[in-house]
């Protein structure tokens, strides 16, 4: 366990330091550009670098998208209907709880701790796995509550054909179609399999984007946590259900999935199958904060998964990684 938390410290340093940055309001102004910085230029292009020079995958387990599709979105639908039965506070915020106890941050966190507890071969693996999870989620989270609210609101006068054109394909054109992270992931896969490689005078300078990955995407994780912090204190937020998401995202969607690996161990082998422990086991994402607030009209709840999931994996992912694995 202390070899793993070796390889996980650092990073939360990178969070300590942001979270201490974000006191300065000069920090906290810049934590939208710092994150578009990340999301359309830093992260892709160490995806791009992560999986290229990872060595290649002999082949792809096709039970590896079964796990994420089966696995994480039967965890989040019966963590919603567990705080729907429990009732009161906490069957109101069912939505939001079964969103942050079971999207992971495996892009800005997931992917370095792979490598660093697994090697390099991982970063191929772990972007593949990256692709199926950010697909479901960035996708299926709102098109629901988008289908939900229009059902809530007595449908819309056009019908279906009017929800599609104005809700729900903006939202797919906007998770796949113009999600850079995708292209770069694509871009990755042609090297990977194909003869075509990248000109010198661009590899060089993906490869320096991409070093600035990991700590300004950390370092933007400590600075989300200032408006989640901010919206937990103005109160209202229940602790059942921050209790139900942070043990389902820590500890009961990484053991689930462990367990459904095992019997595709042999097709999985060592990297897949660690890969998946993992980034089963990263807390919440702060995209979580974002969807809550926008799809549910308050994020507060799922910003208090998020800050709790943040501050206790530093305890259960070097177990998980330990034991697990």
């Amino acid at each position: 366990m202390f070899e793993m938390l070796t390889v996980i410290a650092p990073l939360f340093l990178l969070i300590l330091l942001g979270f201490g940055a974000g006191f300065a309001t000069r920090f906290r102004d810049a934590a939208p550009y710092l994150n578009g910085f990340v999301f359309y230029f830093a992260l892709p292009t160490f995806l791009f670098t992560a999986m290229t020079e990872a060595p290649p995958t002999e082949s792809f387990p096709w039970a590896m998208p079964l796990i994420v599709l089966i696995v994480t979105p039967a965890v989040s639908i019966g963590l919603y209907y567990l705080c729907r039965l429990l009732g009161g506070a906490t069957a109101a915020g069912a939505a939001p709880t079964s969103l942050a106890g079971t999207f992971g941050n495996v892009g800005y966190f997931g992917i370095p701790i792979s490598i660093g507890v697994i090697g390099v071969e991982a970063g191929l693996v772990a972007g593949l796995v990256h692709v199926i999870h950010n697909v479901f989620y960035l996708n299926t989270y709102p098109i629901v509550r988008t289908v939900v609210d229009a059902r809530s609101a007595g449908g819309s006068s056009g019908g279906f054909g009017k929800l599609w054109r104005t809700k729900l394909w903006p939202v797919i054109r906007r998770g796949i179609l113009m999600n850079p992270m995708f292209s770069a992931i694509a871009v990755a896969l042609i090297v990977v399999f194909t003869d075509f490689s990248l000109p010198a005078l661009i590899e060089e300078p993906v490869g320096l984007l991409g070093g600035t990955a990991v700590p300004l995407a950390l370092f933007c994780v400590g600075l989300a946590l200032h408006p989640a912090l901010e919206g937990i204190r103005s109160g209202g937020v229940p602790l059942t259900p921050i209790a139900l998401g942070t043990a389902a995202k820590l500890l009961v969607l990484p053991v689930l999935t462990w367990a459904a690996v095992l019997p595709f161990y042999d097709q999985l082998g060592p990297d897949w199958a660690g890969v998946l422990i993992i980034l089963a086991a990263t807390p919440s994402s702060t995209t979580v904060f974002l969807f809550s607030s926008e799809y549910d009209g308050d994020g507060r709840l799922a910003a208090a998964i998020l800050v709790a999931s943040t501050a206790l994996s530093l305890l259960t992912l070097p177990l998980v990684a330990e034991l697990l694995l």
